[in-house]
């Protein structure tokens, strides 16, 4: 599944907004349409050719006999690429919505990447697939034309995260069971105050348990990083009432450097990710999207067997966007 997923890389985070089934009649070739715009079933097969690709080269063609709970393997990629289309499409006509064009030197690098895809496929797979040059650069066109996109939707206005946000602590966890009552959790605490360690303190106690753990906020409820992260080091919290027992915390560390970047790195994909999904909710909240169900119901990454190994994403590395 992890191919599938980097192949995806652009739309990971955005969700298919409006789409109706069957409602409209669109040629055999057409396989989804906004407005007057049209993404072609010839025009899917580049990204099918390519996912098949992926997966073949990797594990063979038998990859596509294998029985998962709910399906065959090749359903379950058939219906994940449609989804991936489907976000590709609505993506694209969002940029061309907000007037994105590519630039001189742009164009220059979808071009390049046609012919490089092109080159790759042989006479039988071009018969097979329907696909010409001209349908790889429009491919590439709109896989760029999103990228440009998202490079716009981030580059809006974006609060930073700071460090206190993002701050982790390393602290010391004593766990006493709800069962022996919170008294007993208020005497163990006492008895570490007045100078007894922890692990001397729980020694062979049934009931309790002592761990060190790297937190971030969040990881437990809103009352425990409230009392928590307000400790200074070496400082023990008072008893703290969770789900399944009670707490006692010291902090160890109140800067965890290296967790701490990494979790503002995490905050703040999580942020550009919402930031997409809005700009994508509002377009979508104009516009719905219409698939032809009958331009998808022979698709088979089976029937792809023998053709060219071309995968559209080895040239790809000039457009993407990583965030």
């Amino acid at each position: 599944m992890k191919h599938l997923r980097k192949a995806a890389c652009l739309a990971l985070s955005l969700v298919l907004l409006l789409c109706s089934c069957g409602g409209t009649k669109m040629g055999g070739d057409t396989l989804l349409q906004i407005g007057e715009e049209r993404f072609t079933r010839q025009e899917a097969a580049v990204f099918l050719l390519s996912q098949h690709s992926i997966y073949a080269c990797e594990y063979g063609e038998d990859i596509w006999k294998v029985q998962l709970s709910d399906g065959s393997f090749e359903s379950y990629v058939r219906k994940a690429m449609l989804d991936y289309l489907e976000r590709l499409f609505l993506v694209d006509c969002a940029a061309r919505e907000e007037g994105i064009s590519l630039s001189t030197a742009e164009k220059a690098a979808v071009e390049k990447a046609a012919d490089a895809f092109f080159r790759d496929l042989n006479e039988e797979t071009i018969t097979k697939t329907g696909l010409t040059r001209e349908i790889c650069e429009q491919a590439y066109t709109r896989f760029a034309r999103a990228q440009i996109f998202y490079r716009q939707v981030l580059g809006r206005g974006m609060d930073e995260i700071s460090d206190e946000e993002a701050r982790a602590v390393k602290i010391l966890i004593v766990s006493v069971a709800k069962d022996l009552g919170i008294e007993t959790a208020q005497a163990l605490l006492a008895k570490i105050k007045a100078g007894t360690s922890a692990i001397e303190a729980t020694k062979n106690k049934e009931g309790m348990t002592i761990r060190q753990e790297t937190i971030v906020r969040g990881t437990y409820s809103d009352s425990f990083d409230t009392l928590v992260f307000a400790l200074k080091k070496d400082q023990w919290s008072p008893v703290i009432t969770l789900q399944n027992d009670y707490v006692l915390v010291q902090c160890l560390s109140v800067y965890e450097e290296e967790a701490t970047a990494v979790n503002k790195a995490v905050m703040e994909k999580e942020n550009r990710e919402r930031q997409l999904e809005e700009a994508m909710t509002a377009y979508g909240s104009k516009i719905t999207l219409v698939m032809n169900p009958a331009a998808w119901e022979d698709v088979s990454m089976s029937s792809l067997q023998g053709l060219s190994p071309a995968n559209f994403y080895d040239y790809t590395a000039g457009l993407v966007v990583n965030y």
